[in-house]
Protein backbone atom coordinates (compact mmCIF):
# COMPACT_ATOMS: atom_id res chain seq x y z
CA UNK A 1 0.00 0.00 0.00
CA UNK A 2 1.46 3.33 -1.09
CA UNK A 3 -1.32 5.80 -0.27
CA UNK A 4 -3.73 6.30 2.61
CA UNK A 5 -7.02 4.52 1.83
CA UNK A 6 -8.99 7.37 3.42
CA UNK A 7 -7.39 10.54 2.03
CA UNK A 8 -5.07 9.14 -0.71
CA UNK A 9 -2.18 10.97 0.94
CA UNK A 10 1.43 9.81 0.99
CA UNK A 11 2.35 7.15 3.55
CA UNK A 12 5.72 6.78 5.22
CA UNK A 13 7.39 4.10 7.34
CA UNK A 14 8.03 4.88 11.01
CA UNK A 15 10.76 3.33 13.12
CA UNK A 16 11.72 2.94 16.75
CA UNK A 17 14.53 5.47 16.84
CA UNK A 18 16.20 4.16 19.99
CA UNK A 19 19.15 1.85 19.58
CA UNK A 20 19.92 2.76 15.97
CA UNK A 21 23.42 1.55 15.03
CA UNK A 22 25.48 2.55 11.98
CA UNK A 23 26.89 -0.70 10.68
CA UNK A 24 30.37 -0.94 9.16
CA UNK A 25 29.67 -1.89 5.55
CA UNK A 26 30.47 -0.57 2.05
CA UNK A 27 26.77 -0.57 1.08
CA UNK A 28 24.85 2.45 2.42
CA UNK A 29 21.70 0.40 2.89
CA UNK A 30 23.54 -1.93 5.24
CA UNK A 31 25.05 0.99 7.17
CA UNK A 32 21.62 2.52 7.86
CA UNK A 33 19.61 -0.69 7.89
CA UNK A 34 17.99 0.21 11.23
CA UNK A 35 16.26 3.15 9.50
CA UNK A 36 14.91 1.18 6.53
CA UNK A 37 11.55 -0.60 6.01
CA UNK A 38 13.04 -4.09 5.67
CA UNK A 39 12.70 -7.12 7.91
CA UNK A 40 15.91 -8.78 6.68
CA UNK A 41 19.22 -7.68 5.19
CA UNK A 42 18.92 -10.55 2.74
CA UNK A 43 16.41 -8.58 0.66
CA UNK A 44 19.15 -6.12 -0.32
CA UNK A 45 21.41 -6.61 -3.34
CA UNK A 46 25.00 -5.50 -2.83
CA UNK A 47 26.54 -2.88 -5.10
CA UNK A 48 23.38 -1.14 -6.29
CA UNK A 49 24.65 2.07 -4.67
CA UNK A 50 27.86 3.45 -3.22
CA UNK A 51 28.65 5.91 -0.45
CA UNK A 52 29.38 9.31 -1.98
CA UNK A 53 31.49 12.24 -0.71
CA UNK A 54 30.12 15.25 1.13
CA UNK A 55 32.63 18.04 1.62
CA UNK A 56 33.06 21.78 1.98
CA UNK A 57 33.23 23.71 -1.32
CA UNK A 58 35.17 26.83 -0.25
CA UNK A 59 36.13 28.16 -3.69
CA UNK A 60 32.61 27.92 -5.09
CA UNK A 61 31.17 29.10 -1.80
CA UNK A 62 33.26 32.27 -1.80
CA UNK A 63 32.36 32.93 -5.42
CA UNK A 64 28.60 32.79 -4.79
CA UNK A 65 28.61 34.50 -1.40
CA UNK A 66 28.14 31.39 0.74
CA UNK A 67 31.46 30.63 2.51
CA UNK A 68 29.83 27.80 4.47
CA UNK A 69 28.87 25.81 1.37
CA UNK A 70 28.94 22.00 1.48
CA UNK A 71 28.23 19.75 -1.51
CA UNK A 72 27.06 16.14 -1.64
CA UNK A 73 28.25 14.60 -4.91
CA UNK A 74 25.73 11.99 -6.01
CA UNK A 75 27.12 11.98 -9.55
CA UNK A 76 29.46 9.20 -8.37
CA UNK A 77 26.64 6.67 -8.14
CA UNK A 78 26.82 3.77 -10.64
CA UNK A 79 24.32 5.29 -13.10
CA UNK A 80 25.60 8.79 -12.26
CA UNK A 81 22.56 9.93 -10.28
CA UNK A 82 21.08 9.65 -6.81
CA UNK A 83 18.25 7.55 -8.30
CA UNK A 84 20.37 4.44 -7.74
CA UNK A 85 19.45 4.87 -4.08
CA UNK A 86 15.73 4.59 -4.76
CA UNK A 87 16.32 1.63 -7.07
CA UNK A 88 18.05 -0.30 -4.31
CA UNK A 89 15.16 0.10 -1.87
CA UNK A 90 12.38 -0.36 -4.43
CA UNK A 91 13.71 -3.73 -5.55
CA UNK A 92 14.47 -4.80 -1.98
CA UNK A 93 10.95 -3.96 -0.78
CA UNK A 94 9.41 -5.72 -3.80
CA UNK A 95 11.42 -8.84 -2.96
CA UNK A 96 10.23 -8.57 0.63
CA UNK A 97 6.63 -8.66 -0.59
CA UNK A 98 7.25 -11.36 -3.19
CA UNK A 99 6.77 -9.06 -6.20
CA UNK A 100 8.94 -10.07 -9.17
CA UNK A 101 7.52 -7.90 -11.96
CA UNK A 102 6.53 -4.23 -12.09
CA UNK A 103 5.71 -1.30 -14.35
CA UNK A 104 7.17 2.19 -14.03
CA UNK A 105 7.80 5.52 -15.76
CA UNK A 106 10.24 8.41 -15.41
CA UNK A 107 12.03 11.18 -17.27
CA UNK A 108 15.09 8.93 -17.42
CA UNK A 109 17.15 8.66 -14.26
CA UNK A 110 14.75 6.60 -12.13
CA UNK A 111 14.01 4.06 -14.85
CA UNK A 112 17.68 3.76 -15.78
CA UNK A 113 18.60 3.08 -12.15
CA UNK A 114 15.71 0.66 -11.65
CA UNK A 115 16.60 -1.22 -14.83
CA UNK A 116 20.16 -1.72 -13.61
CA UNK A 117 18.90 -2.97 -10.24
CA UNK A 118 16.48 -5.36 -11.97
CA UNK A 119 19.28 -6.78 -14.13
CA UNK A 120 21.20 -7.62 -10.95
CA UNK A 121 18.37 -9.97 -9.91
CA UNK A 122 17.70 -12.68 -12.54
CA UNK A 123 14.25 -13.34 -11.05
CA UNK A 124 12.92 -9.80 -11.68
CA UNK A 125 11.36 -8.13 -14.73
CA UNK A 126 10.30 -4.52 -15.38
CA UNK A 127 8.35 -2.58 -18.01
CA UNK A 128 9.25 1.09 -18.38
CA UNK A 129 7.42 3.90 -20.19
CA UNK A 130 8.75 7.31 -21.22
CA UNK A 131 7.67 10.32 -23.28
CA UNK A 132 9.30 10.78 -26.68
CA UNK A 133 11.24 13.86 -25.57
CA UNK A 134 12.97 11.90 -22.80
CA UNK A 135 14.25 8.87 -24.73
CA UNK A 136 17.83 10.17 -24.75
CA UNK A 137 17.78 10.37 -20.94
CA UNK A 138 17.33 6.61 -20.66
CA UNK A 139 20.05 3.97 -20.65
CA UNK A 140 18.02 0.76 -20.62
CA UNK A 141 19.10 -2.31 -22.61
CA UNK A 142 16.00 -3.54 -24.42
CA UNK A 143 15.79 -7.19 -23.47
CA UNK A 144 13.17 -9.55 -22.09
CA UNK A 145 13.61 -8.32 -18.50
CA UNK A 146 13.89 -4.55 -18.98
CA UNK A 147 11.59 -3.27 -21.72
CA UNK A 148 11.28 0.44 -22.58
CA UNK A 149 8.15 1.69 -24.37
CA UNK A 150 8.19 5.20 -25.86
CA UNK A 151 4.92 7.14 -25.70
CA UNK A 152 4.07 9.93 -28.13
CA UNK A 153 3.61 12.52 -25.43
CA UNK A 154 4.98 13.93 -22.18
CA UNK A 155 6.09 12.32 -18.92
CA UNK A 156 2.52 12.66 -17.68
CA UNK A 157 1.27 10.81 -20.77
CA UNK A 158 3.87 8.09 -20.25
CA UNK A 159 2.80 7.68 -16.64
CA UNK A 160 -0.84 7.34 -17.69
CA UNK A 161 0.11 4.70 -20.28
CA UNK A 162 2.15 2.82 -17.67
CA UNK A 163 -0.87 2.84 -15.37
CA UNK A 164 -3.12 1.47 -18.14
CA UNK A 165 -0.62 -1.24 -19.06
CA UNK A 166 -0.18 -2.37 -15.46
CA UNK A 167 -3.94 -2.61 -14.99
CA UNK A 168 -4.50 -4.48 -18.28
CA UNK A 169 -1.71 -6.99 -17.62
CA UNK A 170 -2.30 -7.22 -13.86
CA UNK A 171 1.29 -6.21 -13.07
CA UNK A 172 2.41 -4.26 -10.01
CA UNK A 173 2.62 -0.50 -10.69
CA UNK A 174 5.43 1.50 -9.14
CA UNK A 175 3.82 4.52 -7.51
CA UNK A 176 6.62 7.02 -8.26
CA UNK A 177 6.52 9.91 -5.81
CA UNK A 178 4.05 8.02 -3.59
CA UNK A 179 6.26 4.92 -3.37
CA UNK A 180 7.67 5.24 0.14
CA UNK A 181 10.43 2.75 -0.73
CA UNK A 182 11.78 5.28 -3.22
CA UNK A 183 11.90 8.01 -0.63
CA UNK A 184 13.51 5.80 2.01
CA UNK A 185 16.31 5.03 -0.43
CA UNK A 186 16.82 8.67 -1.35
CA UNK A 187 16.90 9.55 2.35
CA UNK A 188 20.24 7.81 2.75
CA UNK A 189 22.08 10.46 0.73
CA UNK A 190 21.16 12.96 3.42
CA UNK A 191 21.95 10.70 6.37
CA UNK A 192 25.41 10.23 4.85
CA UNK A 193 25.75 13.97 4.39
CA UNK A 194 24.67 14.79 7.95
CA UNK A 195 27.15 12.25 9.28
CA UNK A 196 29.96 13.69 7.16
CA UNK A 197 29.40 17.29 8.27
CA UNK A 198 30.96 18.77 11.38
CA UNK A 199 27.86 20.93 12.00
CA UNK A 200 24.14 20.90 11.33
CA UNK A 201 23.34 22.67 8.06
CA UNK A 202 21.19 25.79 8.28
CA UNK A 203 19.85 25.33 4.75
CA UNK A 204 19.38 22.16 2.70
CA UNK A 205 19.05 22.59 -1.07
CA UNK A 206 18.04 20.35 -3.95
CA UNK A 207 16.55 20.80 -7.42
CA UNK A 208 13.06 19.30 -7.63
CA UNK A 209 10.41 18.08 -10.04
CA UNK A 210 7.88 16.15 -7.96
CA UNK A 211 10.11 16.73 -4.95
CA UNK A 212 10.26 13.20 -3.56
CA UNK A 213 13.95 13.76 -2.78
CA UNK A 214 13.02 16.68 -0.54
CA UNK A 215 10.39 14.61 1.26
CA UNK A 216 13.10 12.02 1.79
CA UNK A 217 15.55 14.61 3.08
CA UNK A 218 13.00 16.14 5.42
CA UNK A 219 12.09 12.74 6.87
CA UNK A 220 15.75 11.92 7.44
CA UNK A 221 16.24 15.27 9.15
CA UNK A 222 13.21 14.68 11.38
CA UNK A 223 14.53 11.27 12.37
CA UNK A 224 18.03 12.59 13.08
CA UNK A 225 16.63 15.55 15.01
CA UNK A 226 14.57 13.19 17.18
CA UNK A 227 17.68 11.07 17.77
CA UNK A 228 19.78 14.09 18.76
CA UNK A 229 22.00 13.80 15.68
CA UNK A 230 21.06 17.32 14.49
CA UNK A 231 20.96 20.44 16.65
CA UNK A 232 18.10 22.07 14.72
CA UNK A 233 15.87 21.60 11.69
CA UNK A 234 17.41 23.12 8.55
CA UNK A 235 15.42 25.33 6.19
CA UNK A 236 14.61 23.47 2.97
CA UNK A 237 15.16 25.28 -0.32
CA UNK A 238 13.77 23.68 -3.48
CA UNK A 239 14.80 24.87 -6.95
CA UNK A 240 13.21 24.46 -10.39
CA UNK A 241 14.24 25.69 -13.82
CA UNK A 242 12.39 28.89 -14.68
CA UNK A 243 10.94 27.46 -17.91
CA UNK A 244 9.20 24.65 -15.99
CA UNK A 245 8.54 25.83 -12.45
CA UNK A 246 4.92 25.20 -11.44
CA UNK A 247 5.79 24.71 -7.77
CA UNK A 248 7.96 27.84 -7.63
CA UNK A 249 5.19 29.87 -9.26
CA UNK A 250 2.63 28.55 -6.79
CA UNK A 251 4.90 29.39 -3.86
CA UNK A 252 5.54 32.89 -5.16
CA UNK A 253 1.78 33.43 -5.49
CA UNK A 254 1.21 32.27 -1.92
CA UNK A 255 -0.85 29.24 -2.94
CA UNK A 256 -1.18 26.07 -0.90
CA UNK A 257 -2.55 24.11 -3.88
CA UNK A 258 -1.87 24.26 -7.62
CA UNK A 259 -4.58 24.51 -10.26
CA UNK A 260 -4.80 23.91 -14.02
CA UNK A 261 -3.32 27.34 -14.72
CA UNK A 262 -0.01 26.15 -13.30
CA UNK A 263 0.23 23.12 -15.59
CA UNK A 264 2.84 23.22 -18.36
CA UNK A 265 1.75 20.97 -21.23
CA UNK A 266 5.08 20.65 -23.05
CA UNK A 267 7.92 21.34 -20.63
CA UNK A 268 11.16 22.60 -22.14
CA UNK A 269 14.48 23.43 -20.56
CA UNK A 270 18.08 22.44 -19.95
CA UNK A 271 17.39 20.55 -16.71
CA UNK A 272 15.63 17.60 -18.34
CA UNK A 273 15.68 15.54 -15.14
CA UNK A 274 13.28 17.97 -13.44
CA UNK A 275 10.96 18.96 -16.30
CA UNK A 276 7.63 17.97 -14.75
CA UNK A 277 4.81 20.14 -16.03
CA UNK A 278 2.09 19.01 -13.64
CA UNK A 279 3.12 19.55 -10.03
CA UNK A 280 -0.37 19.59 -8.55
CA UNK A 281 -0.32 16.09 -6.98
CA UNK A 282 2.89 16.85 -5.09
CA UNK A 283 2.91 20.57 -4.40
CA UNK A 284 1.15 20.51 -1.04
CA UNK A 285 3.93 18.33 0.40
CA UNK A 286 6.64 20.68 -0.87
CA UNK A 287 4.73 23.73 0.35
CA UNK A 288 4.36 22.20 3.78
CA UNK A 289 8.08 21.45 4.08
CA UNK A 290 9.11 24.90 2.89
CA UNK A 291 6.60 26.66 5.13
CA UNK A 292 7.33 24.58 8.23
CA UNK A 293 11.12 24.96 7.99
CA UNK A 294 11.38 28.57 6.89
CA UNK A 295 12.49 27.52 3.43
CA UNK A 296 11.21 28.33 -0.05
CA UNK A 297 10.50 27.01 -3.54
CA UNK A 298 12.27 29.09 -6.19
CA UNK A 299 13.25 29.03 -9.84
CA UNK A 300 16.52 29.72 -11.65
CA UNK A 301 16.91 31.12 -15.15
CA UNK A 302 18.55 29.22 -18.01
CA UNK A 303 21.70 31.40 -18.17
CA UNK A 304 22.19 30.97 -14.42
CA UNK A 305 22.11 27.18 -14.82
CA UNK A 306 24.82 27.40 -17.46
CA UNK A 307 26.94 29.64 -15.23
CA UNK A 308 26.47 27.45 -12.16
CA UNK A 309 27.45 24.32 -14.04
CA UNK A 310 30.58 25.98 -15.36
CA UNK A 311 31.51 27.27 -11.89
CA UNK A 312 31.12 23.82 -10.35
CA UNK A 313 33.44 22.39 -12.96
CA UNK A 314 36.06 25.13 -12.80
CA UNK A 315 36.10 25.78 -9.05
CA UNK A 316 35.32 22.35 -7.57
CA UNK A 317 36.16 19.94 -10.39
CA UNK A 318 32.67 18.41 -10.48
CA UNK A 319 30.75 17.83 -13.71
CA UNK A 320 27.01 17.79 -13.03
CA UNK A 321 23.76 17.88 -15.00
CA UNK A 322 21.75 21.08 -15.32
CA UNK A 323 19.32 19.92 -12.64
CA UNK A 324 22.18 19.82 -10.13
CA UNK A 325 23.41 23.17 -11.43
CA UNK A 326 19.94 24.62 -10.80
CA UNK A 327 20.41 24.01 -7.07
CA UNK A 328 23.64 26.03 -7.06
CA UNK A 329 22.01 28.76 -9.14
CA UNK A 330 19.18 28.96 -6.63
CA UNK A 331 21.62 29.34 -3.74
CA UNK A 332 23.56 32.02 -5.60
CA UNK A 333 20.38 34.00 -6.28
CA UNK A 334 19.20 33.76 -2.66
CA UNK A 335 22.59 34.81 -1.32
CA UNK A 336 22.71 37.78 -3.69
CA UNK A 337 19.27 38.83 -2.43
CA UNK A 338 20.41 38.59 1.19
CA UNK A 339 18.10 35.64 1.87
CA UNK A 340 21.03 33.35 2.72
CA UNK A 341 23.48 34.94 5.15
CA UNK A 342 27.26 34.57 4.77
CA UNK A 343 27.46 32.94 8.22
CA UNK A 344 24.99 30.16 7.36
CA UNK A 345 26.00 26.61 6.50
CA UNK A 346 24.36 25.43 3.28
CA UNK A 347 24.23 21.81 2.13
CA UNK A 348 23.53 21.28 -1.58
CA UNK A 349 22.75 17.83 -2.90
CA UNK A 350 24.17 17.55 -6.41
CA UNK A 351 21.83 14.81 -7.55
CA UNK A 352 23.76 13.67 -10.59
CA UNK A 353 25.38 14.26 -13.92
CA UNK A 354 24.22 13.85 -17.48
CA UNK A 355 24.62 10.61 -19.47
CA UNK A 356 24.24 12.53 -22.73
CA UNK A 357 25.87 15.50 -24.45
CA UNK A 358 23.86 18.51 -23.33
CA UNK A 359 22.98 21.15 -25.87
CA UNK A 360 22.61 24.82 -25.09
Amino acid sequence: MYRCPECAGALEPRYALTGMVRHDHPDPEQVYFDLLPLTSRDFLDSGVTVRTPCRPAPRLGEAIGVPGLWIKDESQQPTRTTKDRLASLVTAVLRQFGVKEFVGSSTGNSSTALARAVRMDPTMQAWFFCGKDFVANHDIPDDSRTVLTVVDGSYVDATAEARRYAAAEDIHLDAGFFNWARREGLKLAYLEAFDAMDRTPDVVVQAVSSGMGMLAAHKGAREYLAMGELSHMPAFLMVQEESCAPAARGWQEGRTELSDVHRIENPRGLATAILLGDGAPYYRYLHSIAADTGGAIVSAARPDLVTARRMLSELEGIDVCYASAAAIAGVRDRAAAGLIRPDETVLVNLTGRSRMVDGL
